[in-house]
């Protein structure tokens, strides 16, 4: 630490460049010689960055596969993709069901039947008696035995209509003569 300020450079550097006698130093000029003659190490300001560390990886029990660049067009790769969700089922898929289950005269007359009861919509309620669904069931809870998906899905509620049918008339063709003959079944 210097005791005396430094008034110009020239001073300085002929200060710091100036021998020191083998002797102790006795003025206060010296003192200062001396202390200029091996000054203290400077300290950084800044502290040393710290290095990061790189992240290992774990091994895994199964190696990854690779993937490959494929040459189809994204348009048509989108459609390949499987769905998360399969969609809902409509009445028209409902009536696709319905003719794979019964055969084209069975069908024809199972058609007829809800096509006049609800006209195949799922949500139709009658306003009068309160039946419900495709096949109008009342109380619409009976269509449960068909499947717990009963008040959104139209297929269990046909599932439960053709059961219907076929257990109270004989067949649809047997319920849908029943209902030509008194408008309700």
């Amino acid at each position: 630490m210097a005791l005396f300020p430094v008034a110009c450079s020239a001073h300085r550097e002929a200060v710091e460049t100036a021998q020191v006698p083998t002797a102790a130093p006795t003025s206060t000029a010296a003192k200062i010689q001396v202390e200029r003659k091996s000054p203290a190490p400077k300290k950084s300001k800044k502290p040393p960055k710290a290095k990061r560390a790189k992240p290992t990886q774990k091994p895994s029990a199964t190696p990854r596969p690779t993937r490959t660049r494929s040459t189809t067009p994204r348009a048509s790769r989108s459609a390949q993709r499987p769905t998360t969700a399969a969609p809902a089922p409509t009445h028209v898929s409902a009536r696709a069901y319905a003719r794979s289950v019964l055969g084209a005269s069975q069908f024809t007359c199972i058609d007829a039947l809800f096509t006049r009861e609800s006209g195949w919509n799922p949500n139709a309620r009658n306003p009068s008696s309160g039946a419900f669904g495709v096949a109008q069931a009342l109380p619409d809870s009976k269509y449960a035995s068909a499947g717990a998906d009963w008040r959104t899905n139209p297929i269990t509620q046909v599932r439960w209509g053709i059961s219907y049918a076929t257990s109270r008339y004989g067949s649809p063709c047997g319920a849908w003569a029943f209902w030509q003959s008194h408008h309700w079944y």
